[in-house]
Protein backbone atom coordinates (compact mmCIF):
# COMPACT_ATOMS: atom_id res chain seq x y z
CA UNK A 1 0.00 0.00 0.00
CA UNK A 2 1.36 3.44 -0.85
CA UNK A 3 0.10 6.74 0.58
CA UNK A 4 1.17 10.07 -1.00
CA UNK A 5 1.66 13.28 0.97
CA UNK A 6 3.59 16.49 0.71
CA UNK A 7 5.26 15.67 4.04
CA UNK A 8 5.39 12.61 6.28
CA UNK A 9 6.39 13.31 9.87
CA UNK A 10 7.67 10.34 11.86
CA UNK A 11 7.18 10.89 15.59
CA UNK A 12 4.15 12.24 17.43
CA UNK A 13 5.79 13.83 20.46
CA UNK A 14 5.77 17.59 21.01
CA UNK A 15 8.33 18.27 18.26
CA UNK A 16 6.52 16.17 15.69
CA UNK A 17 3.06 17.59 16.33
CA UNK A 18 4.34 21.17 16.44
CA UNK A 19 6.19 20.74 13.15
CA UNK A 20 3.17 19.05 11.55
CA UNK A 21 0.89 21.90 12.65
CA UNK A 22 3.21 24.58 11.30
CA UNK A 23 3.74 22.67 8.06
CA UNK A 24 -0.02 22.52 7.58
CA UNK A 25 -0.28 26.26 8.23
CA UNK A 26 2.23 26.71 5.41
CA UNK A 27 -0.07 24.82 3.04
CA UNK A 28 1.51 21.37 3.19
CA UNK A 29 -0.41 18.09 3.09
CA UNK A 30 0.88 16.26 6.16
CA UNK A 31 0.58 12.77 7.61
CA UNK A 32 2.09 12.12 11.03
CA UNK A 33 3.01 8.59 12.10
CA UNK A 34 3.63 7.36 15.65
CA UNK A 35 4.20 3.84 16.90
CA UNK A 36 1.90 4.48 19.87
CA UNK A 37 -0.98 6.85 20.60
CA UNK A 38 -0.60 10.63 20.44
CA UNK A 39 0.19 11.53 23.18
CA UNK A 40 1.56 8.52 25.06
CA UNK A 41 3.36 7.92 28.35
CA UNK A 42 6.49 6.39 26.80
CA UNK A 43 7.48 9.32 24.62
CA UNK A 44 10.19 11.78 25.62
CA UNK A 45 7.23 14.20 25.83
CA UNK A 46 5.21 11.74 27.88
CA UNK A 47 4.89 13.27 31.32
CA UNK A 48 2.78 15.76 33.24
CA UNK A 49 5.17 18.72 33.44
CA UNK A 50 8.24 20.32 31.92
CA UNK A 51 10.15 23.42 33.06
CA UNK A 52 9.95 26.68 31.13
CA UNK A 53 12.92 28.85 32.07
CA UNK A 54 14.75 31.72 30.44
CA UNK A 55 18.03 31.03 32.21
CA UNK A 56 20.99 29.22 30.68
CA UNK A 57 23.96 30.59 32.55
CA UNK A 58 26.10 32.64 30.17
CA UNK A 59 24.64 30.91 27.09
CA UNK A 60 22.56 33.84 25.87
CA UNK A 61 21.59 32.05 22.64
CA UNK A 62 19.22 29.71 24.49
CA UNK A 63 17.82 32.61 26.49
CA UNK A 64 17.05 34.35 23.18
CA UNK A 65 15.38 31.15 21.96
CA UNK A 66 13.24 30.99 25.10
CA UNK A 67 12.22 34.62 24.52
CA UNK A 68 11.14 33.72 20.98
CA UNK A 69 9.30 30.61 22.18
CA UNK A 70 7.40 32.45 24.93
CA UNK A 71 4.83 34.29 22.74
CA UNK A 72 4.31 31.08 20.75
CA UNK A 73 3.41 29.24 23.96
CA UNK A 74 1.04 32.05 24.97
CA UNK A 75 -0.55 31.88 21.52
CA UNK A 76 -0.95 28.12 21.97
CA UNK A 77 -2.65 28.81 25.32
CA UNK A 78 -5.09 31.13 23.52
CA UNK A 79 -5.76 28.89 20.53
CA UNK A 80 -6.26 25.76 22.61
CA UNK A 81 -8.20 27.63 25.30
CA UNK A 82 -6.05 25.89 27.91
CA UNK A 83 -3.29 27.00 30.25
CA UNK A 84 -0.51 24.86 28.82
CA UNK A 85 2.26 27.20 29.90
CA UNK A 86 1.58 28.25 33.48
CA UNK A 87 3.79 31.18 34.41
CA UNK A 88 4.18 30.71 38.14
CA UNK A 89 7.87 31.64 37.98
CA UNK A 90 11.14 29.77 38.47
CA UNK A 91 13.21 30.04 41.66
CA UNK A 92 16.86 29.03 41.23
CA UNK A 93 18.94 28.39 44.33
CA UNK A 94 22.56 29.49 44.06
CA UNK A 95 25.05 27.40 46.02
CA UNK A 96 27.90 29.70 44.90
CA UNK A 97 28.05 33.47 44.93
CA UNK A 98 29.36 33.79 41.37
CA UNK A 99 28.32 30.57 39.67
CA UNK A 100 25.71 29.53 37.11
CA UNK A 101 22.92 31.65 38.57
CA UNK A 102 25.08 34.80 38.56
CA UNK A 103 25.82 34.21 34.88
CA UNK A 104 22.10 33.75 34.23
CA UNK A 105 21.29 36.96 36.10
CA UNK A 106 23.77 38.92 33.98
CA UNK A 107 22.08 37.71 30.78
CA UNK A 108 18.60 38.49 32.11
CA UNK A 109 19.76 41.96 33.11
CA UNK A 110 21.36 42.58 29.72
CA UNK A 111 18.17 41.50 27.91
CA UNK A 112 15.98 43.54 30.29
CA UNK A 113 14.08 40.42 31.38
CA UNK A 114 12.30 40.71 34.71
CA UNK A 115 14.06 39.05 37.65
CA UNK A 116 14.65 39.35 41.39
CA UNK A 117 17.81 38.58 43.29
CA UNK A 118 16.68 37.31 46.69
CA UNK A 119 18.69 36.89 49.86
CA UNK A 120 18.11 33.63 51.78
CA UNK A 121 16.27 35.43 54.58
CA UNK A 122 13.79 36.89 52.10
CA UNK A 123 13.32 33.53 50.40
CA UNK A 124 12.56 32.07 53.81
CA UNK A 125 10.02 34.82 54.50
CA UNK A 126 8.23 34.31 51.17
CA UNK A 127 8.65 30.53 50.98
CA UNK A 128 9.05 29.26 54.55
CA UNK A 129 9.65 25.67 53.45
CA UNK A 130 13.22 26.48 52.29
CA UNK A 131 16.31 26.15 54.46
CA UNK A 132 18.12 29.50 54.08
CA UNK A 133 21.44 27.94 55.12
CA UNK A 134 21.46 25.67 52.06
CA UNK A 135 22.14 28.40 49.48
CA UNK A 136 23.92 31.75 49.08
CA UNK A 137 21.11 33.58 47.29
CA UNK A 138 18.27 32.89 44.84
CA UNK A 139 17.29 34.07 41.37
CA UNK A 140 13.59 34.38 40.60
CA UNK A 141 12.22 35.12 37.14
CA UNK A 142 8.42 35.43 36.96
CA UNK A 143 8.09 34.78 33.21
CA UNK A 144 9.21 31.19 33.73
CA UNK A 145 7.04 28.40 35.01
CA UNK A 146 5.77 24.98 34.04
CA UNK A 147 4.43 23.45 30.85
CA UNK A 148 1.73 20.79 30.98
CA UNK A 149 3.50 18.35 28.69
CA UNK A 150 1.00 15.65 27.69
CA UNK A 151 -1.76 18.23 27.46
CA UNK A 152 0.44 20.34 25.16
CA UNK A 153 0.95 17.39 22.80
CA UNK A 154 -2.78 16.62 22.78
CA UNK A 155 -3.75 20.26 22.23
CA UNK A 156 -1.27 20.74 19.39
CA UNK A 157 -2.37 17.48 17.78
CA UNK A 158 -5.98 18.69 17.88
CA UNK A 159 -5.07 22.03 16.28
CA UNK A 160 -3.00 20.22 13.65
CA UNK A 161 -5.90 17.95 12.76
CA UNK A 162 -8.15 20.97 12.33
CA UNK A 163 -5.63 22.22 9.75
CA UNK A 164 -5.87 18.90 7.89
CA UNK A 165 -2.98 16.92 9.39
CA UNK A 166 -3.69 13.18 9.34
CA UNK A 167 -2.45 11.53 12.53
CA UNK A 168 -1.94 7.79 12.29
CA UNK A 169 -1.33 6.12 15.65
CA UNK A 170 0.07 2.62 16.22
CA UNK A 171 2.14 2.82 13.04
CA UNK A 172 5.71 1.77 13.73
CA UNK A 173 8.18 2.74 11.00
CA UNK A 174 10.72 -0.05 10.63
CA UNK A 175 12.63 1.00 7.52
CA UNK A 176 13.67 4.19 5.75
CA UNK A 177 13.69 3.54 2.00
CA UNK A 178 16.36 5.43 0.09
CA UNK A 179 17.51 5.87 -3.48
CA UNK A 180 19.96 8.18 -5.23
CA UNK A 181 17.56 11.12 -4.93
CA UNK A 182 17.13 10.74 -1.16
CA UNK A 183 14.35 9.17 0.90
CA UNK A 184 11.61 7.67 -1.26
CA UNK A 185 9.40 6.27 1.51
CA UNK A 186 9.12 4.81 4.98
CA UNK A 187 7.90 1.26 5.56
CA UNK A 188 5.91 0.33 8.65
CA UNK A 189 5.72 -2.95 10.58
CA UNK A 190 2.66 -4.01 8.57
CA UNK A 191 4.55 -3.62 5.30
CA UNK A 192 2.84 -0.41 4.20
CA UNK A 193 4.94 2.21 2.47
CA UNK A 194 4.23 5.87 3.19
CA UNK A 195 5.46 8.14 0.44
CA UNK A 196 5.89 11.91 0.36
CA UNK A 197 7.83 14.68 -1.29
CA UNK A 198 9.57 15.41 2.03
CA UNK A 199 10.13 13.68 5.36
CA UNK A 200 10.75 14.85 8.92
CA UNK A 201 12.10 12.45 11.51
CA UNK A 202 11.26 13.67 15.03
CA UNK A 203 11.27 10.39 16.91
CA UNK A 204 12.90 11.42 20.19
CA UNK A 205 15.08 8.79 21.83
CA UNK A 206 14.17 6.39 19.02
CA UNK A 207 15.85 8.62 16.40
CA UNK A 208 19.27 6.97 16.61
CA UNK A 209 17.83 3.51 15.97
CA UNK A 210 15.44 4.70 13.26
CA UNK A 211 18.21 6.54 11.41
CA UNK A 212 21.05 4.18 12.30
CA UNK A 213 22.40 4.17 8.73
CA UNK A 214 23.28 7.86 9.22
CA UNK A 215 25.19 7.24 12.44
CA UNK A 216 23.64 10.10 14.41
CA UNK A 217 25.70 10.72 17.57
CA UNK A 218 22.81 10.25 19.97
CA UNK A 219 23.21 8.54 23.34
CA UNK A 220 20.08 7.62 25.30
CA UNK A 221 20.22 7.96 29.08
CA UNK A 222 17.82 6.76 31.73
CA UNK A 223 16.63 9.63 33.94
CA UNK A 224 15.01 9.04 37.31
CA UNK A 225 12.21 11.14 38.73
CA UNK A 226 10.12 10.87 41.86
CA UNK A 227 6.59 11.97 42.71
CA UNK A 228 6.01 12.59 46.42
CA UNK A 229 3.09 13.80 48.50
CA UNK A 230 3.94 16.49 51.11
CA UNK A 231 3.12 15.28 54.60
CA UNK A 232 2.16 18.74 55.92
CA UNK A 233 1.11 22.17 54.64
CA UNK A 234 0.14 20.89 51.19
CA UNK A 235 -1.75 24.06 50.34
CA UNK A 236 1.37 26.20 50.25
CA UNK A 237 2.88 23.95 47.58
CA UNK A 238 0.16 24.81 45.09
CA UNK A 239 1.33 26.53 41.85
CA UNK A 240 -0.04 29.93 42.86
CA UNK A 241 2.11 29.87 46.02
CA UNK A 242 5.13 27.78 45.09
CA UNK A 243 7.15 28.34 41.89
CA UNK A 244 9.14 25.78 39.97
CA UNK A 245 12.47 25.37 41.76
CA UNK A 246 15.94 24.37 40.62
CA UNK A 247 19.39 23.87 42.01
CA UNK A 248 20.95 22.93 38.70
CA UNK A 249 24.60 22.93 39.85
CA UNK A 250 23.65 20.01 42.12
CA UNK A 251 21.31 18.56 39.51
CA UNK A 252 17.85 18.81 41.07
CA UNK A 253 14.70 20.59 39.96
CA UNK A 254 11.05 20.28 40.96
CA UNK A 255 7.47 21.47 40.63
CA UNK A 256 4.52 22.48 42.76
CA UNK A 257 1.76 20.05 43.71
CA UNK A 258 0.03 19.21 40.46
CA UNK A 259 -1.38 15.66 40.13
CA UNK A 260 -3.36 14.08 42.98
CA UNK A 261 -1.46 16.16 45.51
CA UNK A 262 1.99 15.03 44.39
CA UNK A 263 5.16 17.03 43.72
CA UNK A 264 7.60 15.94 41.04
CA UNK A 265 11.35 16.22 41.49
CA UNK A 266 14.09 15.02 39.19
CA UNK A 267 17.83 15.01 38.66
CA UNK A 268 18.94 16.66 35.41
CA UNK A 269 22.45 15.20 35.55
CA UNK A 270 22.93 12.49 32.94
CA UNK A 271 21.84 9.05 34.06
CA UNK A 272 23.18 5.69 32.87
CA UNK A 273 23.30 5.08 29.12
CA UNK A 274 20.89 2.51 27.70
CA UNK A 275 20.80 0.81 24.32
CA UNK A 276 17.03 0.60 24.31
CA UNK A 277 14.53 2.00 26.86
CA UNK A 278 12.73 -0.62 28.91
CA UNK A 279 9.10 0.44 29.09
CA UNK A 280 8.40 -2.13 31.79
CA UNK A 281 10.48 -0.01 34.19
CA UNK A 282 8.53 3.21 33.58
CA UNK A 283 7.33 3.47 37.22
CA UNK A 284 10.53 2.29 38.84
CA UNK A 285 12.23 4.16 41.68
CA UNK A 286 15.49 2.64 42.85
CA UNK A 287 16.37 2.77 46.56
CA UNK A 288 19.49 4.70 45.60
CA UNK A 289 17.52 7.45 43.84
CA UNK A 290 15.01 7.65 46.70
CA UNK A 291 17.93 8.11 49.11
CA UNK A 292 19.48 10.82 46.88
CA UNK A 293 16.16 12.70 46.76
CA UNK A 294 15.78 12.59 50.53
CA UNK A 295 19.33 13.88 50.96
CA UNK A 296 18.68 16.81 48.62
CA UNK A 297 15.36 17.65 50.28
CA UNK A 298 16.77 17.36 53.79
CA UNK A 299 19.25 20.08 52.90
CA UNK A 300 17.05 22.42 50.83
CA UNK A 301 13.38 21.72 51.76
CA UNK A 302 13.58 19.76 55.04
CA UNK A 303 9.85 19.30 55.66
CA UNK A 304 9.53 17.28 52.43
CA UNK A 305 12.38 14.88 53.21
CA UNK A 306 10.30 12.53 55.37
CA UNK A 307 7.81 11.69 52.62
CA UNK A 308 6.06 8.31 52.88
CA UNK A 309 3.76 8.36 49.84
CA UNK A 310 5.69 8.35 46.59
CA UNK A 311 6.19 6.65 43.25
CA UNK A 312 8.96 6.60 40.71
CA UNK A 313 8.98 7.61 37.09
CA UNK A 314 11.58 7.14 34.38
CA UNK A 315 12.14 9.25 31.29
CA UNK A 316 14.80 9.04 28.61
CA UNK A 317 17.02 11.78 27.25
CA UNK A 318 18.28 11.62 23.66
CA UNK A 319 21.65 13.31 24.13
CA UNK A 320 24.13 14.75 21.66
CA UNK A 321 27.83 15.04 22.60
CA UNK A 322 27.55 18.82 23.10
CA UNK A 323 23.93 18.85 24.40
CA UNK A 324 22.89 21.07 21.48
CA UNK A 325 20.03 19.91 19.27
CA UNK A 326 20.08 18.44 15.78
CA UNK A 327 17.86 20.48 13.44
CA UNK A 328 18.99 19.88 9.90
CA UNK A 329 18.65 18.18 6.57
CA UNK A 330 19.94 14.61 6.47
CA UNK A 331 23.18 14.03 4.54
CA UNK A 332 22.70 12.79 0.96
CA UNK A 333 18.93 13.16 1.33
CA UNK A 334 17.83 16.60 0.17
CA UNK A 335 14.18 15.79 0.91
CA UNK A 336 14.62 14.47 4.47
CA UNK A 337 15.12 16.35 7.75
CA UNK A 338 15.73 15.48 11.38
CA UNK A 339 14.80 17.16 14.66
CA UNK A 340 16.41 15.21 17.50
CA UNK A 341 19.01 15.18 20.26
CA UNK A 342 17.09 17.43 22.64
CA UNK A 343 19.24 16.34 25.58
CA UNK A 344 16.56 16.82 28.22
CA UNK A 345 16.05 20.55 27.69
CA UNK A 346 14.28 20.92 24.36
CA UNK A 347 10.59 20.82 25.32
CA UNK A 348 10.40 24.50 26.27
CA UNK A 349 11.40 25.46 22.72
CA UNK A 350 8.96 23.14 20.94
CA UNK A 351 6.71 25.76 19.25
CA UNK A 352 9.77 27.62 17.98
CA UNK A 353 11.45 24.43 16.78
CA UNK A 354 8.30 23.21 15.05
CA UNK A 355 7.89 26.56 13.32
CA UNK A 356 11.57 26.68 12.35
CA UNK A 357 11.62 23.17 10.89
CA UNK A 358 8.49 23.92 8.88
CA UNK A 359 10.07 27.11 7.50
CA UNK A 360 13.29 25.24 6.65
CA UNK A 361 11.44 22.44 4.87
CA UNK A 362 9.11 24.69 2.88
CA UNK A 363 11.24 27.76 2.23
CA UNK A 364 14.78 26.48 2.63
CA UNK A 365 15.52 28.82 5.54
CA UNK A 366 14.08 29.55 8.97
CA UNK A 367 13.74 32.82 10.83
CA UNK A 368 15.75 31.25 13.65
CA UNK A 369 19.44 30.81 12.88
CA UNK A 370 19.93 27.02 12.90
CA UNK A 371 23.69 27.02 12.26
CA UNK A 372 24.44 25.86 15.81
CA UNK A 373 22.25 22.78 15.29
CA UNK A 374 23.70 21.50 12.02
CA UNK A 375 24.76 17.89 11.67
CA UNK A 376 28.00 19.00 10.06
CA UNK A 377 29.49 19.77 13.47
CA UNK A 378 29.78 16.01 14.03
CA UNK A 379 31.82 13.38 12.21
CA UNK A 380 29.10 10.89 11.35
CA UNK A 381 29.85 7.19 11.24
CA UNK A 382 27.79 6.15 8.23
CA UNK A 383 26.64 2.53 8.05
Amino acid sequence: MSVKNTVVVVGGGIMGVQAAWHLAKLGQSVTLLDQYLVPNQWAASGDHLRVFRLTYGKDAFYTEMALKALPLWLDLNAQSEETLLQQNGVLELATKENGYEAQSLAVLKDRKIKYDRLEPSLVRRIYPMYNPKAFKWALFHPDGGMIWANRSVAATASLAQRKGVRIRSNVKVTQVLRDRQGVRGVKDAAGRVWEAEKYLFAAGYWSGELLKSYGLPIKVTRQSQLFLRPMISRGRYRPEHFPVFAALPVGFYGFPVHIHGFIKIGDHRKGPAVKRPDHERLRECTPQFEKTCRKFLKKFIPELAGFTEYEGHVCWYDNTPDDDFILDRLPDAPNAYVAAGFSGHGFKFAPLIGKSMAELMVGGKSELNLHRFRLGRFRLRRR
